[in-house]
C-alpha cells in the first residue's frame, strides 16, 4: 500500500506541476521578463514593399465578394499590391461571384479538384510577385491599415515574419465571451513573446513573411505555425502586431464544430512541430525552444495532466484530508461546465454566472478536442483537407 501511495503522490505532484507550468508559471515568467526590460528591440519605420495578399478558399460563395471588396479597400499603394485567390475545388458559386472583380490587381485561379489548402498556398507563393507575402482567410475582414501595420516591420532585417490580431466582431453568439477571453489570453502570450524574442504561435487569419524566406508547406500541417517555425529556423524573428486587425466571426459555431476544429488543429500542429523538431533544441535556439515546448507541446498534454490529477487526488483524498478540498474544487468546476449547456445557455440574465459557466464549458470542450487531436497524432493520422464550416 505504501508503494501505491508513493506512486500516486508522484503522479499527483507531476500533474499539478504540469498544469501550473502551462497556465500560470509560463505567463508569469513572460511577464517577469517583460517588466525586467529584457526586450529585443525592433527597428520599425514606414515601409511599403511590394505585397501579395494570398487566400485559398473552398466553397466560399457567401464570403468571396466581401473579402475581395475588403481587400481592395485596404490602404496600400496600388502599384505595389496584388491579390491572389486560389479556389481549391469549390463546387458552389465561388468562381462565378469572384469573376466580376478579376483585374490585373486581382488574380483568381480555380482548381477543379479539392486537394487541400497547403498545396495551393505553395502554388500561390510561387506565382506571387510581392517581396512580402500576406496570408489571410476568406472570412477575415481586415482593418484598412492592416497591411501598413504589417509592412513596417520589414524595415528591420532581423524580422522574417509578423502576424496580426484576430478580433471577434460577431455579436450575440453563444460562447462568444468564452472564445474572446481565450483569444485575449493567447494574444497576451504572443505580445510578451514578441517583445522578448519570437512568438511560438502564429495566427492564420492574418500573417506576413518575406517571400525569399518562404518554404513549401507540407500537406498535413497547420500552415501558420509551420511557416512561423520555418522563419525562426532560418534565423529570423517572427513577431506579433496587435494593430494589424482581422475581424472574424465566432471561430467555434457550436460544440461539435469546436471539437472537430480543435482536434484537427492539434493533430496538424503537432505534425508540423515534429517535422521541425530541431527547434526544440535549447542549445541552438535558446529560450524559444523552451517556449515552443511549453506553449505548443505541453499544452497539448493538458488533458492528460487533468485526468491524472483527478484520479490521483481522488485516491490520495482517502489518506490526506487536505487534498479533499482539491477534489471538491474539481467537482465544482466540472459541474459548472455541465450547467452551462443544461441550464444557463438558454436563459436570460445571470450574466456573471453565465460567463463563468461558459468559460468552464468552453475550456472542457477544448480539452476534449485537444485529447482527440493528440490521439490522432500519436496514431499517425494525417489531416490534409476538410470541409470548412462557417455557417451559423
Amino acid at each position: 500500500m505504501e508503494a501505491i501511495l508513493f506512486i500516486n503522490s508522484i503522479v499527483f505532484i507531476f500533474s499539478i506541476a504540469g498544469i501550473l507550468l502551462i497556465l500560470l508559471i509560463n505567463p508569469l515568467l513572460l511577464h517577469i521578463l517583460f517588466f525586467a526590460k529584457w526586450e529585443k528591440a525592433v527597428n520599425v519605420s514606414p515601409l511599403t514593399p511590394t505585397v501579395s495578399l494570398i487566400m485559398v478558399v473552398h466553397n466560399a460563395e457567401h464570403f468571396i465578394i466581401n473579402k475581395i471588396q475588403n481587400s481592395r479597400s485596404l490602404k496600400y499603394p496600388s502599384e505595389k499590391y496584388e491579390i491572389i485567390l486560389y479556389s481549391d475545388g469549390s463546387t458552389d458559386e465561388t468562381a462565378e461571384k469572384a469573376q466580376p472583380y478579376i483585374t490585373e490587381r486581382v488574380l483568381f485561379i480555380s482548381s477543379p479538384t479539392f486537394e487541400g489548402k497547403n498545396i495551393f498556398l505553395n502554388k500561390a507563393a510561387e506565382n506571387a510577385h510581392g517581396d512580402v507575402l500576406v496570408f489571410s482567410d476568406v472570412d477575415a475582414m481586415l482593418d484598412e491599415n492592416a497591411l501598413l501595420n504589417l509592412a513596417k516591420y520589414f524595415s528591420d532585417p532581423s524580422v522574417g515574419g509578423v502576424c496580426g490580431q484576430r478580433i471577434i466582431a460577431e455579436n450575440d453568439k453563444r460562447l462568444k465571451k468564452a472564445q474572446s477571453d481565450y483569444i485575449r489570453f493567447d494574444s497576451m502570450i504572443k505580445k510578451l513573446e514578441s517583445k522578448t524574442g519570437s512568438i511560438s504561435s502564429n495566427d492564420g487569419k492574418l500573417y506576413a513573411i518575406r517571400k525569399d524566406l518562404f518554404r513549401p508547406i507540407p500537406p498535413a500541417v497547420t500552415d501558420d505555425l509551420y511557416t512561423c517555425l520555418s522563419i525562426i529556423k532560418q534565423g529570423y524573428r517572427f513577431l506579433f502586431e496587435p494593430n494589424a486587425k482581422a475581424f472574424i466571426k465566432v471561430p467555434s459555431r457550436n460544440p461539435k464544430h469546436e471539437l472537430t476544429r480543435r482536434r484537427r488543429i492539434v493533430c496538424r500542429s503537432l505534425t508540423g512541430i515534429f517535422l521541425q523538431k530541431e527547434l526544440l533544441n535549447p542549445f541552438k535556439y535558446g529560450i524559444f525552444s523552451i517556449r515552443l515546448f511549453i506553449n505548443k507541446i505541453l499544452r497539448r498534454f493538458l488533458p492528460i495532466y487533468m485526468l491524472l490529477m483527478f484520479l490521483s487526488s481522488m485516491f490520495l483524498s482517502f489518506y490526506i484530508p487536505l487534498i479533499r478540498i482539491l477534489v471538491f474544487l474539481q467537482f465544482v468546476f466540472y459541474i459548472l461546465a455541465l450547467s452551462y449547456p443544461i441550464v444557463f445557455q438558454n436563459i436570460k440574465g445571470f450574466k456573471f454566472v453565465k460567463r463563468i459557466t461558459s468559460l468552464a464549458y468552453y475550456f472542457c470542450l477544448g480539452i476534449y478536442g485537444t485529447l482527440l487531436g493528440l490521439i490522432d497524432f500519436i496514431r499517425g493520422k494525417k489531416v490534409v483537407k476538410w470541409e470548412p464550416f462557417k455557417a451559423d
